[in-house]
């Protein structure tokens, strides 16, 4: 029995290692969550499908331009065939009077093969630079969708970051306000300190425990948001690196070109299809020429013998020829439509135009936002160190008997705020970071 129960001891503790090892959150970089959700979006795969069924287009375009080749058999008996009348003097007969007689055959039987082929067709070649064109578009808006995802990715990374930063501050706040909570008790027994004294220092040290509380709850959902983005299961324990003071790395913008921008691009393209649009109406008043042949066998018998012919054979009938159409007059309704379309593509330009000056203007809204960044946040970090310094001597000067117990708690109020204005400004700076990255478009290599 007892090697059965040292057996079993040692299935418990491997068992309860490995779980415990299960439950160790996978720590990631900024740099990892970035590469993992480009590769598992659920938005660039059906950014891709997209791409896919575009391509698909641009081969059904080209078929336009293929010859078209098809057959078709049929075969009919008629038990009563249809009865006509013919005058009689076809056959001899007195003028004026007409003759019944069944002119057809009972049975017939064809085969046939047909070809057409577009000899002059300007509406198949321009759909089918259509289709080219809208390939490019599909691969801008895949760079579009990777540049969002990437910008997502990173701004729910760094809010993660400032919530951890934020929650290790509050801690040391707590850690402070419990201290000088349990000192106070101590001196209320000695009958130094008040009830009143503790009932405060009681109140703030609840409030910071459910401002962290707080804290914990977005981050989790942060967390849960960045799951997403990696199109992870919300389930999987995961964490990430911790934010840490001088990591701004400030990205020049001499060598911007606001005309290289994807949505500089993609209206481009919207506007080179509407040109394509154009150009297709106004081959409406173009001539379609295409040519034309089929051959077929026929057979006839006068029962429901579909294997007998009459003289046992079948009789070949064939045609070869070209179709030629133009449009004369259509009620000038391809004119409204070109002019329809030739005001699309004036708006497309003045699109264009706004597009430049907002992208000209956002790098340098992100550049201002980053000077203006970098001086708050060395205020604020003198600010928090000052305020640090500032509760340790009024602890110290409350511990002597100089001060009040709210000289203390408004101290430590003062600390908490310096302490979210310097998060604030950290994570300013990384977002101003991000938004110029964003407005010089260089978030995709």
């Amino acid at each position: 029995m007892k090697p059965k129960h040292y057996t079993l001891g040692i299935a418990l503790l491997i068992w309860t290692g490995i779980s415990s090892l299960a439950q160790v959150p996978q720590q990631y970089t900024l740099a990892q969550c970035t590469e993992i959700a480009l590769k598992q979006s659920l938005q660039l795969k059906a950014d891709a499908l997209d791409l896919d069924r575009t391509t698909a287009s641009i081969r059904q375009a080209y078929s336009a331009l293929l010859p078209n080749i098809s057959a078709s058999g049929s075969y009919q008996y008629s038990p009563q065939v249809q009865t006509s009348i013919l005058p009689a003097s076809t056959f001899g007969g007195a003028e004026g009077t007409y003759i019944a007689g069944r002119l057809g055959i009972a049975q017939t039987k064809s085969v046939s093969a047909e070809l057409s082929q577009n000899i002059y067709n300007a509406s198949a070649t321009i759909a089918l630079k259509a289709a080219k064109v809208l390939l490019a578009g599909n691969q801008l808006q895949i760079r579009s969708t990777q540049e969002d995802l990437i910008y997502n990715v990173a701004a729910t990374y760094y809010n993660i970051q400032s919530l951890l930063k934020q929650e290790e501050l509050s801690r040391q706040t707590l850690q402070n306000t419990e201290t000088l909570l349990k000192s106070t008790s101590e001196q209320l027994q000695a009958g130094i300190a008040t009830q009143t004294d503790v009932d405060r220092l009681t109140v703030t040290r609840d409030n910071s425990k459910a401002d962290l509380e707080g804290l914990a709850n977005s981050t989790e959902k942060y967390f849960n948001l960045l799951k997403v983005l990696m199109n992870m299961s919300l389930d999987e324990a995961i964490s990430i690196d911790t934010f840490t003071e001088n990591q701004f790395s400030i990205t020049a913008g001499s060598d911007f070109d606001a005309a290289k921008k994807t949505n500089y691009l993609q209206l481009l393209q919207n506007k080179r299809i509407a040109e394509l649009e154009y150009k297709n109406i106004k081959a409406g008043y173009m001539p379609t020429v295409s040519l034309f042949a089929n051959y077929g066998l026929y057979g006839y018998n006068v029962n429901a013998n579909p294997l007998k012919n009459i003289n046992d054979k079948f009789y070949p009938a064939s045609t070869i020829g070209i179709k030629f159409k133009i449009s004369i007059f259509d009620g000038f309704n391809i004119k409204y439509q070109a002019q329809k379309k030739q005001l699309e593509i004036g708006k497309f330009d003045v699109q264009a135009r706004q597009i430049l000056q907002q992208n000209d203007q956002d790098v340098a809204n992100a550049q201002a936002d980053i000077r203006s960044n970098l001086i708050t946040y060395e205020n604020q970090k003198r600010n928090l160190a000052l305020a640090q310094k500032v509760l340790a001597d009024i602890n110290q000067q409350y511990q002597s008997g100089l001060v009040k117990v709210s000289d203390v708690i408004n101290t430590t109020s003062d600390l908490q705020s310096a302490q979210t204005k310097y998060v604030t400004a950290m994570i300013n700076i990384k977002q101003a970071e991000l938004n110029l990255k964003q407005a010089q478009g260089t978030l995709l290599p």
